[in-house]
């Protein structure tokens, strides 16, 4: 069965949500991940739940639906007080993503504290990481923590490495290849197979790389391009997502420089579509 494709609303986010919603829907994405921001877009933490509801039936009415809530609280924090706020923001968020609809919610990992190293901060991720499985599966949500670059959460291995022995069905990452082009990157084909049954949610977008400068390197250069011209082999990781048991959503999180939003977004359904099909 081919999987459902949904637009994450970032990539609209110069227009209001009920905008982003119906260009979702015109463009024939099935769903949105809705973008939880203090900056107010699309919505705030401080969201109440009437107010979710209403999203909700809107984006019904649209004829597509929720398929996540993306936050930003930061999973790992070594300070006591700092990670136990972050938790608490992220449980008020869980309640929204009920209030929503959606099925999964994204947190971050945190950076590594260079004074007290990398075994201090994992061991806080994966402190952290149990208790956010315990509010999850009380609420039958899905967290996951998104490969990113700039996070402990990097590569395939460090994401790896932090929830080894920490399994849960609640629980998994955000698959970001194109993240890791710029720091962690591995094989995208090793990516897949190192991360399973982990991979609970999947980002769809490209970039190329660029000659970079030396002793630079906290980030290696490089631009955003359409998702079938950059350095990522997308249908072959479709095939190797396949391969591992993959069924959640391909959500498009393309940077590319479109005309308009219209002509963006209904180029990445076509393409998202086709490479939806490779799971049939």
């Amino acid at each position: 069965m081919a999987l459902q494709i949904s637009l994450y609303t970032l990539l609209a986010h110069e227009v209001p949500l009920e905008q982003a919603i119906d260009l979702a829907a015109g463009a024939g994405f099935d769903a949105v991940d809705i973008r939880q921001h203090e900056d107010g877009a699309h919505i705030t933490p401080d969201l109440a739940d009437d107010e979710a509801e209403k999203i909700s039936k809107r984006v019904e009415e649209a004829g597509i639906h929720i398929s996540g809530l993306t936050t930003y609280w930061e999973i790992g924090l070594i300070e006591p007080e700092s990670a136990q706020e972050q938790l608490a923001r992220l449980e008020r968020s869980m309640h929204t993503a009920q209030a929503l609809g959606a099925k999964f919610v994204r947190v971050s990992g945190p950076d590594i504290d260079r004074e007290k190293g990398y075994e201090a901060t994992r061991a806080a991720f994966r402190e952290q990481w149990q208790r956010v499985g315990d509010m999850a599966d009380e609420m039958s949500l899905i967290v996951t923590v998104e490969q990113h670059g700039g996070r402990l959460t990097a590569s395939a291995g460090q994401c790896l490495d932090l929830m080894r022995g920490l399994e849960r069905d609640s629980l998994g990452i955000v698959f970001d290849p194109g993240n890791a082009v710029s720091e962690g990157f591995e094989r995208p084909w090793v990516q897949v197979r190192m991360l399973g049954s982990r991979i609970k949610a999947v980002h769809v977008k490209n970039r190329m790389t660029d000659k970079g400068e030396a002793g630079v390197n906290e980030r290696l250069p490089g631009g955003n391009v359409r998702i079938d011209e950059g350095v990522l082999d997308w249908p072959l990781i479709a095939q190797e997502l396949k391969a591992v048991g993959y069924d959640g959503y391909l959500t498009c999180e393309d940077f590319a420089q479109f005309d308009s939003l219209e002509e963006k977004f209904a180029w990445d359904t076509d393409y998202l579509r086709a490479l939806a099909e490779v799971f049939d």
